[in-house]
């Protein structure tokens, strides 16, 4: 089984042979004194990639709704109180602030999210976010 494992793994097999070699003899010393055996010299650990976090798919979904329903919502009122002025003005006010902060932070949890791993869906709602964010604060300055 090991002539197998050998044979299948040369990276194995050298490292294998590099840790059953003799370690060399150091000089003797005019010492009395003898402290035993030098310790055994390790092979290195071999580097183990673990695979990467699955995501979980509710998250990704939040943070997609953390930002389309955010611009709609905005877009929605304020083409309903475009018209409107005094309430109306402070109701959009609040809602884009409202609707920003929300989007703000539905690209903070994807950023958070792309430190586990990385998926078309969750690249794609990042950018959404971002680009939700964008507008609505340049609603929010007035442009």
């Amino acid at each position: 089984m090991i002539a197998d494992e050998l044979r299948a793994d040369p990276n194995f097999a050298e490292r294998l042979r590099t840790a059953l070699q003799p370690l060399p003899t150091l000089p003797a010393h005019n010492s009395s004194h003898t402290t035993g055996p030098p310790p055994p010299v390790l092979p290195p650990k071999p580097s183990v990639s673990t695979p990467p976090a699955a995501l979980d798919p509710a998250e990704v979904r939040k943070v997609w709704l953390l930002g389309l329903p955010q611009f709609l919502l905005a877009y929605l009122v304020l083409s309903l109180t475009s018209s409107l002025t005094g309430a109306g003005t402070a109701l959009q006010v609040v809602v884009l602030l409202i609707s920003a902060s929300l989007a703000a932070y539905g690209g903070w949890r994807a950023c958070l999210l792309l430190r586990q791993a990385r998926s078309t869906p969750l690249i794609a709602a990042t950018v959404l976010d971002v680009l939700v964010l964008i507008r609505l604060v340049l609603w929010l300055v007035g442009v």
